[in-house]
């Protein structure tokens, strides 16, 4: 597939939740919860700075060769229906981090200065060049 997508100029629409395929095929990643982006951004922008709880725990999931022991802890708490999600950020009833405001506000997806995309409440603000 990459070496068509390479030859021929093609996009794809790849949708996995192994994070180690999408590295390898992907050139811009959205990370989606509960049918919503969370954050978006260049490929190894995201992989070497995720700054989604939720992005986070995905790339956590990825086996390490190196490491292979570290701490994987999986998320707590159970999958939300898609029939009726959570109020405000969908991830927050799983999220370590989440605060009153997570509960009750839909975060705006906003751009970051290095160029990824989010929508969350708890990144720094002084980091949102604008909101969209």
């Amino acid at each position: 597939m990459r070496k068509l997508q390479d030859e021929l100029g093609l996009t794809y629409l790849f949708i996995s939740h192994d994070m180690s395929v999408v590295r390898h095929m992907s050139d811009r990643i959205a990370v989606m919860y509960l049918g919503r982006i969370v954050e978006e951004g260049d490929t190894e922008k995201l992989f070497a700075d995720p700054r989604h709880p939720y992005t986070q725990l995905l790339l956590q999931t990825i086996p390490n060769v190196q490491n292979p022991n570290r701490n994987r802890a999986p998320a707590s708490g159970e999958v939300p229906s898609p029939l009726k999600p959570p109020s405000g950020c969908t991830f927050h009833p799983r999220c370590p981090i989440a605060t009153k405001r997570c509960s009750v506000e839909i975060p705006e997806v906003r751009m970051l200065n290095n160029g990824t995309r989010i929508a969350c409440h708890l990144v720094d603000e002084r980091e949102a060049a604008v909101a969209l």
